[in-house]
């Protein structure tokens, strides 16, 4: 067996080659440079074929053969190109050779191959470009590695190691900065968790945003660079964004820009400006959103909700034919767009009043272009009896500041632990006093929407940011919504004067219980987050909703605007059937959307002339969604929340739980829905 230099064009892979699986094409034109730039440095592995003098089959080292074929081809190589083989005297280990020579190979560790192409460039003098050309590689690959070579030196040794990934070292190079990279892997390296990419690249790019942030976009490339900021491109991510280092500066100049574009608004008590899309809560909890009147449709706009109630009728018409399809994709978003025009018309609102918007926040947020803007949302104090003179539009709200306390300059890892050892303290006697605990866990849930934002430092993470799942513009209304109003008037707001939070609590732990006691509920009943009756997680509220008797129609009546011209034609013929059966249905079958819904709003008024039992029916007739049932009573209901009617009880529809009544053993909420 020797090495002969053997002409490429006189060999072939052989069948006995056990490397079947196509060659990566990336990989393949990359080796293919490789071997343009230094020829083939490996000898291939093969044996002469029978009867066919000067002809060799290759059964290791398809690769190389392939591309030196192809670069004979290119004419990169002459056509009498010749190439090392180890000639095999026994044919019948032939597979066994190439397997063998496949099989038992391991990779370069990365680490060395950062060492080689750092060594390429600072000793050789080579570019990226020339390291890519020769090598076949990308710049932005050669690039990575001399980043990867330039890691700080025991995230580079755990790469050597074999202690964290390619991937986690990557995320490590995000940036250049090698004492921050030190101090990443120092504080994960022996964390319970131990190191993943995801939290490395997150923990490296904390101090920094990308060109793309609405930040950026505001504050401008040109003057972030001009006013010192520095700007890196992350080499590892899926896009090529640039990561400005200076956030801090960053937020300096977008907060002058925002500034400028606050103060030149007029016509509010004050301009908030923010550097997010909309005003963190922390600004707002303790305002109210207010809102212009609900404009009635125009006779232009009733003419043209006539014509999308006709759209919808002869969309759905197709849809319920017996022979037809349900709604096409088309369809479906026609339909959507008709609906949401049409609550546009109905559901319009007036611009707020000059004198309110004299006395209301309004806030100046980033749009996702980066530009100022306006928030759609104004806010007022609802217990403000300010006068005009005490308005600043300059500045946010006042935050007290604190002196700042003497002593020894301490380390920040040894002020954490001090700061937890004496919170410990804290904790361990409010645990072991009951009556302060719960006073402290009402108190900071009040104060935050009480001490107009002065309660910043709460020392807690006691929190009741209000939910906000209302569509924008929406404006609630009914007896449930007056009664809270009633309520939030009706609070003791004496206690929140002062701007020392401790003098805050004294005054609120030295109210009645009964005055304690309305604000425990209201700022607890304001966490309660929307959602229906049939929602995954309505369970809670359903059990609440029994718990408390909760006469849904007494509070909650269906009109034509918040439910029956929000729904298909049908499921309000499907209601009218349920309240009076089928003679009630086919009385209106034949009635245009919008006047059928009128009909089913002053039926469920009690307003109709219709027959006694009909009418009480109609007054305790509620969707399905609204009601405190369980969940498997309204597991039934349809996309429209309103399910069939049952067959035995209240032929209503409306829940006939007992709240007062004891489940029986075993029929709790989870094993009534699985028998459902």
């Amino acid at each position: 067996m020797t090495i002969q230099m053997i002409a490429a064009v006189n060999c072939v892979l052989s069948a006995r080659n056990v490397r079947r699986t196509p060659v990566d094409p990336a990989l393949a034109n990359q080796f293919k440079a490789d071997i343009a730039a230094r020829g083939v440095l490996q000898n291939l592995i093969g044996f002469a074929i029978p009867k066919k003098r000067g002809k060799f089959e290759i059964t290791a080292g398809g690769r190389r053969l392939a591309a030196v074929h192809a670069l004979i081809a290119e004419a990169v190589f002459p056509a009498d190109y010749a190439i090392p083989v180890f000639v095999l005297n026994d044919t019948a280990t032939a597979s066994e050779t190439s397997l063998a020579e496949n099989f038992q190979r391991q990779a370069m560790n990365p680490a060395d191959e950062c060492t080689a192409f750092r060594h390429f460039i600072e000793v050789d003098g080579a570019t990226p470009d020339d390291i890519a050309r020769r090598f076949g590689l990308t710049v932005r690959f050669v690039e990575g590695r001399v980043r990867l070579g330039n890691l700080a030196e025991p995230v580079f040794e755990a790469l050597r190691c074999g202690e964290i990934s390619i991937e986690i070292a990557q995320a490590f190079a995000t940036t250049s900065e090698t004492a921050r990279q030190a101090s990443v892997y120092a504080q994960l390296k022996d964390g319970y968790y131990g190191l993943d990419a995801r939290t490395v690249r997150r923990m490296m790019t904390d101090e920094t945003i990308t060109g793309e942030h609405r930040l950026a976009k505001l504050v401008g490339r040109d003057a972030y660079v001009e006013a010192g900021g520095r700007i890196e491109r992350d080499l590892f991510a899926e896009a090529t964004d640039e990561l400005w280092l200076d956030t801090d500066l960053v937020e300096a100049l977008a907060q002058t820009r925002m500034s400028q574009a606050a103060a030149s608004i007029t016509g509010f008590a004050k301009v908030v400006p923010t550097l997010d899309h909309r005003p963190d809560w922390q600004l707002t909890q303790t305002l109210r959103a207010v809102r212009g009147e609900r404009i009635a449709p125009s006779e232009d706009d009733e003419a043209r909700l006539a014509a999308i109630d006709e759209q919808l009728e002869a969309i759905e018409a197709n849809a319920e034919d017996p022979d037809g399809d349900a709604y096409s994709d088309a369809e479906a978003e026609q339909v959507e767009a008709l609906q949401a025009e049409a609550d546009a018309l109905r559901n319009r609102v007036a611009p707020v009043d000059d004198a309110t918007r004299a006395a209301a926040t309004a806030f100046m947020v980033i749009d996702a272009d980066g530009q100022p803007k306006l928030y759609e949302t104004v806010y007022v104090d609802p217990r403000s009896a300010t006068s005009d003179d005490t308005i600043d539009r300059e500045t946010p709200l006042a935050v007290p500041a604190e002196d700042t306390p003497s002593g020894p300059t301490l380390g920040k890892p040894l002020r954490d632990e001090l700061a937890v050892q004496r919170t410990q303290l804290l904790a361990l006697h409010v645990a072991s006093d009951s009556h302060i605990a719960i006073d402290l866990a009402i108190f900071l849930l009040a104060d935050a929407q009480a001490s107009q934002g002065r309660g910043f430092d709460h020392g807690s993470t006691l929190r009741a940011p209000r939910p906000a799942r209302a569509p924008f513009g929406y404006k609630p209304e009914g007896a449930a919504d007056e009664q809270l109003r009633l309520i939030e008037d009706s609070l003791d707001y004496d206690w929140a004067k002062s701007r020392d939070t401790g003098e805050r609590f004294d005054a609120f732990r030295a109210l009645d219980a009964d005055k304690r006691g309305a604000w425990a509920g209201w700022t607890v009943a304001k966490t309660l987050e929307a959602m229906l009756g049939d929602e995954p997680n309505a369970r809670f509220h359903n059990h609440l909703g029994r718990s408390l008797g909760i006469d849904v129609a007494a509070w909650w009546r269906p009109t034509a605007a918040n439910f029956f011209n929000r729904v298909r034609k049908s499921v309000v013929l499907d209601t009218l059937d349920t309240i009076g059966g089928s003679d009630l249905r086919n009385r209106y079958a034949a009635a245009k959307k919008g006047d059928l819904a009128n009909a089913a709003e002053k039926l469920c008024a009690g307003a109709s002339i219709v027959e006694a039992e009909v009418r009480a029916a109609a007054l305790a007739w509620v969707p399905d969604v609204m009601q405190f049932a369980r969940v498997a009573d309204v597991s039934a209901a349809g996309d429209d929340g309103v399910a069939p009617a049952p067959d035995n009880g209240d032929a209503t529809g409306a829940s006939t739980d007992d709240p007062d009544a004891k489940d029986e053993p075993g029929a709790d909420d989870d094993e009534v829905e699985q028998a459902a």
